[in-house]
């Protein structure tokens, strides 16, 4: 149970170190693309660009740290690249079970997830102006809850 945990929490944090660095350089292209469209009306719209490849940094130590643990943290040694990283447990069968109710559980969240976002989005598109890096935010915010219910429906499924 603590291997489904570490990952999810790692996932959760990866996921949102990245939504943040994407986010920050959209709104750095988004106001490059306000200055050109000023321009373009014969306007001047000063800017203030910055390019800050930290958070993409911090992002990836943190896949690094996560691959390194998750590889520690399996029970199963051998080299298995697609199933080694992720919080997918199936060592014998009552696991391959709980994954497989927890994988449902993950499913229909993401698809509801989906579904409130893009009425979110038809609802919100003054704000989205106002805050361009909202829909990547939104986005980040499904992933993170299919890894939640994942990781809750996992630990119920397991406690039973």
């Amino acid at each position: 149970m603590k291997v489904v945990i570490f990952e999810s929490v790692s996932k959760i944090i990866i996921i949102g170190v990245f939504a943040y660095a994407v986010a920050f350089a959209y709104e750095n292209v988004w106001l490059i693309d306000e200055f050109d469209r000023a321009l373009a009306e014969g306007q001047f719209m000063p800017v203030d660009v910055e390019f800050n490849l930290f958070p993409f940094a911090l992002c990836f130590l943190l896949i690094l740290v996560y691959m390194v643990m998750s590889k520690k943290l399996k029970p199963r040694k051998k080299l298995d690249l697609l199933m080694k990283f992720g919080e997918f447990q199936d060592s014998d069968e009552r696991e391959l079970l709980i994954t497989n109710k927890a994988t449902r559980a993950s499913h229909v969240t993401l698809s509801l997830a989906a579904v409130i976002a893009m009425l979110v989005m038809f609802a919100t598109t003054n704000y989205t102006y106002h805050h361009p890096s909202f829909p990547i935010y939104l986005f980040a915010a499904i992933i993170i809850a299919s890894s939640v219910a994942y990781a809750i429906a996992w630990c119920l499924e397991f406690n039973k």
